[in-house]
């Protein structure tokens, strides 16, 4: 569900406006890092559930405006080579910020999600693919679509290209600043800046190539095939094998 959300995010840019899009893990980084702020017991905000998601959600809005504004008029691999750096330069800054981050600890513990975790992640994303398709059927979906086709075309249709990206940005990096909330909020931890590097922006771009850039059904098939092959099929074949002595258990060192 995390992942899905995460996809969906990414799917804003990469698919309905077409921007590559290689740093999305730093969104998820924030959103994790500034759930976990407001609500460890170390600092002195502590709030509840549904303040801290709400306000890392405006975070990641904030973030995604930032990295937007000075990088929106980049195109193609030139823009892919900023978000990819974008990453970087977050993961970069979290393990050194120690006094605020932890460093490479993370923070925690955190306070458990109120509810159950299944049904309230799945509840988060039920409202992520309705926001989205809503999206997709406004338009300011029609406009995103049209620039991912042709740019300079939709630009003499009346569509400011700058603005749109803009608030496909915004939106995208909202979404996974929300991924990154529920993520902490599930591990009682912020992990540690690692967990959030650029094989999970490659992951994410799997789950939307897999599912069909711009087709939010295809984003959540694309999450259940890539991360449901690792968490699912992968295990339940290895706990056969061991079931039925094709596979050792133990280690055996010579």
């Amino acid at each position: 569900f995390v992942m899905a959300i995460l996809a969906l995010g990414l799917n804003i840019l990469t698919g309905f406006t077409g921007i590559l899009n290689l740093g999305v893990a730093a969104f998820m980084a924030v959103g994790a890092y500034s759930y976990a702020i407001l609500t460890c017991d170390i600092y002195p905000f502590q709030l509840n559930f549904w303040s801290a998601t709400g306000l890392t959600i405006l975070v990641g809005l904030v973030a995604g405006l930032a990295l937007g504004l000075p990088t929106i008029r980049l195109r193609g691999d030139y823009l892919a080579i900023v978000t990819l750096g974008f990453g970087e330069i977050v993961q970069d800054s979290l393990k050194n910020m120690e006094v605020i981050t932890k460093g490479t600890q993370g923070i925690n513990p955190l306070p458990a999600p109120p509810l159950s975790v299944y049904y309230l992640f799945l509840g988060f994303l039920a409202l992520v693919v309705l926001l989205n398709r809503n999206l997709q059927r406004s338009r300011v979906g029609r406009a995103w679509i049209a620039i991912r086709e042709d740019e300079l075309a939709a630009s003499c249709m009346g569509v400011n290209p700058m603005k749109m990206k803009l608030l496909a940005f915004a939106l995208g990096a909202a979404q996974s600043a929300l991924a990154g909330a529920l993520w902490a909020s599930y591990l009682a931890s912020s992990g540690e800046p690692g967990n959030y590097d650029f094989q999970v922006s490659i992951i994410a771009l799997c789950i939307v190539i897999v599912g069909g850039m711009g087709n939010i059904a295809g984003v959540l098939l694309g999450a259940f095939v890539v991360m449901g092959f690792n968490s699912i099929v992968l295990e339940t074949f290895t706990n056969f094998l061991k079931a039925h002595n094709f596979i050792s258990t133990t280690n055996v060192y010579t």
